[in-house]
This record gives C-alpha cells, sequence and structure tokens, in this order.
C-alpha cells in the first residue's frame, strides 16, 4: 500500500477540523466582544490579548529555531556517523528545542522583572 493513499485522506480530515475549529473559535471570540459593548462593559481585557500576542509569537519563534539548529546538528551527527540517523536526529532536535524554550523562560522572566521594576 502506498503511503500517499493513507496521508492524503488524514490531512484533507485534519485540514477540515482545524477550519472548523478556527471558525467557532472566532465566532465565539466575536460574540463576546459583541456582548461585552452591549452591556457598556470596559473593553480593556482586549489590550491584555495583544501583550500575550508578542510573547507567543516569540516563545514559538525561539521554539522553531531551536528545532531548526537541532535538525541541522542531527544531520551533521548523522552524516558522520556518530549516530545513528533516526537516534540523531530525534535527540538533537528535542535536546535543542528544550534549550530554546529555557533560553525563552530566561527572557520571559528577565523582560518580567524590568517591567514589573519600572512601575
Amino acid at each position: 500500500m502506498n503511503h500517499v493513499e493513507v496521508i492524503v485522506p488524514v490531512a484533507f480530515f485534519g485540514m477540515i477540523f482545524g477550519i472548523v475549529v478556527l471558525v467557532s473559535y472566532y465566532r465565539n471570540k466575536r460574540m463576546e466582544r459583541t456582548a461585552l459593548i452591549a452591556s457598556g462593559k470596559d473593553a480593556s481585557i482586549f489590550k491584555e490579548e495583544d501583550k500575550k500576542s508578542w510573547i507567543n509569537s516569540l516563545k514559538y519563534g525561539i521554539f522553531l529555531v531551536g528545532i531548526a539548529i537541532g535538525f541541522i546538528v542531527g544531520d551533521a551527527l548523522a552524516v558522520r556517523a556518530v549516530m545513528s540517523e533516526g537516534i540523531a536526529y530525534i535527540a538533537m532536535v528535542l535536546l535543542f528545542g528544550g534549550l530554546a524554550l529555557l533560553v525563552f523562560y530566561l527572557l520571559a522572566r528577565k523582560n518580567k522583572n524590568i517591567s514589573g521594576s519600572g512601575e
């Protein structure tokens, strides 16, 4: 059995599921905002989301760079026959992905201390 015969239906249904989840998420978000505005409440809650979005972007950016470095180092180890190919890729991606998350944690903690001391 060809692997493409399995991957295509799984990817197709996965995309449909993702679209349904995204549409329902944004519909609920719009309904919450509309209800908040209709009740006359303060809309400052939406400004907090902007602060979270840049920190999430930083986290995912650092994480993906760590994974890319893990693939590069894993490939270098596999080519030089230091480790078997599968183990080299898995170990290096996990190692550098974890290191990237630790770097993000240290940066976020440092940023929190700086912003907390200025207020």
